[in-house]
C-alpha cells in the first residue's frame, strides 16, 4: 500500500470500463478494503496516443474577462494561450515537500499528456472571457503534494480569480486539507468547480465521488458521452448520508491534433468556462453574483437527461440557458435570486421502502444569500413526513425529511410534495411518490464505526441492501456510535455490523497518522444484551490492515470468537485492478451453507474460543521451522443462544459487496449465501 505524504497522479490507459490503476507495485485499489490511499489524482482516464500537442486556435477580444485558476499540471500555450495567461507560479518546491525545485511553468505532462494544457484550452475555447492563472502543482513523475495544492488555491485567491478549476481528486478522509482549502476559497467568494473521479466502475461501485468534489459547497462535475450517457469511468453518488452528487455535467472528452482524451478532468473545465461566463454576463449587467448563485444557477438552468440524479446531477450545463434563466429571475440589491434543490424527486430507484420502517431523504439547497426559507409538506403522504418547518440557507445547506407510514397493509402510490419559499425567490420543491410494502422483518445495516465513504447502501453495499430489500426486508442504517443503544437496536429484528473499527488514515502536520472508531463499554453492552433478548447479529470484518482487529475483538470476545491476524488469500494478486479473492468451498452442512458451493473471501480467519461453530474454511499452508504444514482455518463462523439467538461472523467483507453480489468475483454463489444468512438470522429457514 503507497503510504506517504506525497499526492500522486493517476494516469490510466482508457477502458470502456473505467477501471483505475497506477503504475506501483504496492498499490492497492481504492475500492479494496485498506487505509485511504493518500493520493491526490488527475482525473483523467486516458489518451488514444501516447502524446498530446494543443495547436493554435483564433481568438476573440473578451469583454469583461474574468480570472479563472487552473490548479494542474502547468501549461505549455501556443501563441494564442500564452495571451490569455495573465499569472502564472510553480509550486514544485522542496519547501511543499517535492523532491526537487521545479520553476517553470510549462506542462510537465505527466505520462506524456499535457494535462494542464488540456484543461486551459478547454476553458478558452468555451469563454472568450476567461483569463487563465495558471498554478503548477504537478511534477513530470506525476507528484502532487497536499501543501502545493492547498497553497495553490490560496494563491489564486489572492490573485482575484473568480473560478477555481480542480481537474483533480482523491479519497476523503477525515482531514482533509484540499477539501478544507476548497471550502475557504467559496467562503471568499471563489466559485470552486472540480471534477467528480474516474471510479464509476459504471455504478458498480456506489459512491465515488473524489473529494474536495464531493463537498456541498463545490460545483462537483460528472461527465458524459456524445450521447449524454454518463461514462462508466465518471464517479457516481449518492454520497454517504444519501445527498446527490455529482451537481452536473459535461462532456468528458477532448479531441485534437494529437488524438482525444477522456475524463472527467476535461468536463469540469467546461463547467468553469460557463461559470467565467455567467460572471462576466453579471458583470456587463451591473449584477452582483455570488459562488451559491452560480451553482444555483447552472444546475437549475442545466439540461434535463435520461440518466439517474446520482449519474448525472441536475444535468447537462447550457450556458446560454443559464443567461436567459438569469435575466428572468428577481433581483435584490442588483444580486440575482436564484435557488435550486437537489434531488428534485425521490426516492432514489434501487430504494424500497415499507411501512413502520423509517425512510430519509436528504436534500440539498443551493441560494444566491444568506436567508430563511420556509418549508411546507403536502399530498397524500404529508401526515407521515418529519422535518424542519424553517432552515436558514448562506448560499448551501443540507437537511434531512424522515418518513415513516404506519399501517397494518401495503399503501400504494403515496405522494408528497416538499415546498421551499423565501422572499422575493421563486420557491423551488421536490416530489416524492412511493409505495410502501409490508415488511417480512426490519434490520439495520450498522455503519456507525467505519469511517469510509464508500460503506453505506448508497456506496459499496447497495446490492447487499437491494438483496435484502426483495426479500421484503425493511432496511435502515445506524450512521453514528451514540445510535448504538439497547433501545434502538431493539427496534430491529437483526443487526448487520460492517466493517467495524475501520481504519481511517491521513497526514496531520507531516505524519501519518491511522485511527479507528472503537466501541465504547456501553455500546459493547447494548449489543450483549441485544444478543441476549434472542435477536439476529451478523458481524462483517477483514484484516488487520484495514480494521483495527484488537478494538473488533473487543465486541467478538462478548459471543466466544475473535479475530486472527492473518491474511487470506495469502499472497495478493491484482489483476486490471480487481484484486484476486480466495475461493472457499469448505462448507458445514447448514441452512445457511445450504447448496453453496463458494464464496469469495479475502480478510482474516476466526479463532472460536465458545460455543460457536465454523460455517465455512480454508485450508491453508503454514511453516513450521523448516518445514510446511496444512491447518483449516475458519473464515465464517455461526453461533446460536437463548430465545433463539443467532450470529454469524466473517472476516471478510468481499461476499457481500456490491463486486461480488453483481457478478465481478469468481463465485456465483455470493448473492444466495447472503440471502441465506439474513433469513437465517430472521428465523425464516
Amino acid at each position: 500500500m503507497l503510504l506517504s505524504n506525497i499526492y500522486k497522479l493517476l494516469l490510466l490507459p482508457h477502458t470502456t470500463k473505467g477501471d483505475s490503476g497506477l503504475d506501483d507495485s504496492d498499490w492497492v485499489p481504492r475500492r479494496t478494503r485498506g487505509t485511504s490511499i493518500l493520493v491526490m489524482t488527475l482525473i483523467i482516464v486516458g489518451a488514444t496516443v501516447g502524446v498530446y500537442f494543443i495547436g493554435p486556435r483564433n481568438g476573440v477580444e473578451a469583454k469583461t474577462p474574468v480570472r479563472v485558476a487552473v490548479i494542474d499540471s502547468g501549461i505549455s500555450p501556443d501563441n494564442e494561450l500564452e495571451q490569455r495567461i495573465v499569472a502564472e507560479r510553480s509550486f514544485i518546491q522542496e519547501g511543499y515537500g517535492y523532491d526537487v525545485t521545479d520553476n517553470s511553468t510549462e506542462d510537465s505532462a505527466p505520462s506524456g499528456v499535457q494535462h494542464g494544457t488540456i484543461v486551459a484550452r478547454i476553458i478558452t475555447e468555451n469563454s472568450l472571457n476567461a483569463r487563465i492563472v495558471n498554478a503548477k502543482v504537478v511534477t513530470t513523475n506525476n507528484q502532487a503534494t497536499v501543501n502545493a495544492i492547498v497553497d495553490a488555491i490560496h494563491w489564486a485567491v489572492a490573485e482575484n480569480c473568480s473560478v477555481i478549476n480542480l481537474s483533480l481528486g482523491g479519497p476523503l478522509t477525515s482531514v482533509d486539507p484540499v477539501g478544507e482549502a476548497a471550502l475557504w476559497a467559496v467562503s471568499r467568494g471563489v466559485a470552486v468547480v472540480a471534477a467528480a473521479g474516474n471510479g464509476g466502475q459504471g455504478g458498480v461501485a456506489g459512491s465515488s465521488i473524489d473529494t474536495p468534489a464531493l463537498h456541498p459547497e463545490v460545483i462537483c462535475v460528472g461527465a458524459v458521452d456524445e450521447n449524454l450517457q454518463p461514462f462508466d469511468f465518471s464517479g457516481r453518488g449518492p454520497l454517504r448520508g444519501g445527498l446527490v452528487k455529482p451537481d452536473i455535467v459535461a462532456p468528458g472528452y477532448f479531441s485534437g491534433v494529437g488524438g482525444t482524451v477522456f475524463g472527467t478532468s476535461f468536463a469540469s473545465p467546461r463547467v468553469s468556462a460557463a461559470a467565467a461566463e455567467v460572471v462576466t454576463f453579471c458583470q456587463e449587467n451591473d449584477w452582483k453574483w455570488t459562488p451559491g448563485m452560480l451553482k444555483a444557477l447552472l444546475l437549475a438552468s442545466s439540461r434535463k437527461l435520461s440518466s439517474e440524479v446520482y449519474e448525472v446531477g441536475s444535468g447537462l450545463v447550457d450556458v446560454e440557458a443559464a443567461k436567459t434563466y438569469l435575466e428572468n429571475v428577481p433581483r435584490r440589491e442588483r444580486l440575482p435570486l436564484v435557488a435550486w434543490v437537489l434531488p428534485t424527486s425521490a426516492p432514489y430507484d434501487f430504494e424500497r421502502w415499507f411501512v413502520n420502517s423509517t425512510n430519509r431523504v436528504s436534500l440539498l439547497v443551493y441560494t444566491s444569500s444568506n436567508d430563511t426559507w420556509s418549508i411546507t409538506y403536502s399530498g397524500s403522504g404529508s401526515p407521515h413526513v418529519g422535518g424542519p418547518a424553517i432552515i436558514e440557507v448562506n448560499q448551501t445547506r443540507s437537511f434531512d425529511i424522515r418518513i415513516h407510514v404506519i399501517s397494518d397493509r401495503r399503501i400504494e402510490d403515496i405522494r408528497i410534495q416538499i415546498t421551499l419559499s423565501s422572499p422575493d425567490y421563486r420557491y423551488v420543491t421536490c416530489g416524492l411518490r412511493f409505495g410502501a410494502q409490508l415488511p417480512l422483518a426490519k434490520i439495520a445495516f450498522d455503519v456507525s464505526h467505519t469511517p469510509w465513504s464508500i460503506d453505506s447502501i448508497y456506496g459499496q453495499f447497495r446490492e447487499f441492501y437491494e438483496i435484502t430489500t426483495d426479500l421484503g426486508i425493511a432496511v435502515e442504517e445506524i450512521g453514528w456510535p451514540s445510535n448504538i443503544t439497547l433501545d434502538r437496536l431493539l427496534e430491529y429484528d437483526a443487526v448487520v455490523v460492517l466493517d467495524p473499527c475501520a481504519y481511517d488514515t491521513f497526514l496531520l502536520n507531516g505524519t501519518l497518522v491511522r485511527e479507528s472508531r472503537r466501541y465504547a463499554s456501553a455500546e459493547i453492552y447494548a449489543y450483549s444484551q441485544y444478543w441476549a433478548t434472542g435477536r439476529g447479529l451478523f458481524i462483517v470484518g477483514l484484516s488487520n490492515e484495514s480494521i483495527h482487529l484488537s478494538a473488533v475483538n473487543v465486541l467478538l470476545s462478548q459471543f466466544g470468537l475473535r479475530f486472527n491476524y492473518d491474511r487470506l488469500p495469502q499472497t495478493r494478486i491484482v489483476i486490471n485492478d480487481m484484486e484476486s479473492t480466495l475461493s472457499v468451498t469448505d462448507f458445514k452442512e447448514h441452512p445457511v451453507t445450504q447448496s453453496i458451493d463458494s464464496v469469495d473471501f479475502v480478510g482474516c480467519s476466526i479463532n472460536i474460543t465458545g460455543e460457536g461453530f465454523p460455517l465455512a474454511w480454508s485450508t491453508v499452508r503454514v511453516k513450521n521451522g523448516s518445514f510446511y504444514q496444512y491447518e483449516n482455518r475458519c473464515v465464517i463462523a455461526g453461533l446460536t443462544g437463548q430465545d433463539g439467538a443467532r450470529l454469524v461472523c466473517s472476516g471478510s467483507n468481499y461476499f457481500v459487496d456490491n463486486w461480488a453480489l453483481s457478478g465481478r468475483y469468481s463465485s456465483d454463489d455470493n448473492d444466495n449465501l447472503v440471502r441465506q444468512i439474513v433469513l437465517w438470522l430472521i428465523g425464516i429457514i
